[in-house]
């Protein structure tokens, strides 16, 4: 009896915390996306109420785009692009922040080539990473080899990491998506590409 009590306990359990994780983390971002704009409007209105910053910066950022495909919109944001690009500290922050969005959210999937092996941190330990691209040419020229760089990911975030550049006949190229390489590294390689699991 409590075999199967325990058994039960723990089945719940297994269901309620991705669940509860889920709904805290849903929380979380609701309320820090609502005070971006919703204490500023607290102060202009002396209201609050919940979720209108949210609402309002949904508007700004349909607005922003808007704006953006029309000619005068793109003129005054090439505008503000070039004058943050010239302040000293706020141009290296405004550029690496552009830089990686960009990344982020390139629709071609051309940030993230391949899921690949290598041999990382020494011979005979094979790490998964991305293939990215193809190294700089100054530093294929100088190696005197045909490099490739490789984004070796953390565990659980693998977008951030380290890169490293890999001669191309030691990169091996895996059989699986983008997708399931991202699932094994945010698992630690409890979720296996799906050819794996027949």
């Amino acid at each position: 009896m409590l075999k199967h009590l325990r058994t039960y306990f723990l089945t719940g359990l297994f269901i309620i915390i991705p669940l509860l994780v889920t709904i805290l983390l849903l929380i979380w971002a609701f309320n820090q996306t609502d005070a971006i704009l919703g204490d500023v409007l607290y102060r202009i209105f002396k209201v609050r109420i919940l979720g209108l910053g949210l609402i309002t910066l949904l508007i700004l950022t349909t607005l922003i785009g808007i704006l953006a495909h029309n000619y005068l919109g793109r003129k005054l944001i090439a505008f503000g692009d070039n004058l943050l690009h010239r302040i000293p500290i706020l141009s290296n922050i405004y550029s690496l922040t552009k830089q990686i969005t960009e990344t982020l959210t390139k629709t071609d999937k051309n940030s993230f080539r391949q899921v690949v092996l290598v041999e990382y941190p020494r011979r005979g330990i094979f790490t998964p990473g991305f293939l990215t691209s193809d190294a700089p040419s100054d530093a294929n020229s100088k190696t005197g080899r045909k490099l490739l760089s490789v984004l070796i990911p953390t565990v659980p975030n693998p977008v951030t990491g380290f890169l490293i550049f890999v001669p191309e006949e030691e990169v091996i190229l895996l059989d699986m998506s983008i997708e399931e390489g991202f699932k094994m590294i945010i698992t630690a390689g409890v979720i296996q590409p799906k050819e794996n699991h027949d």
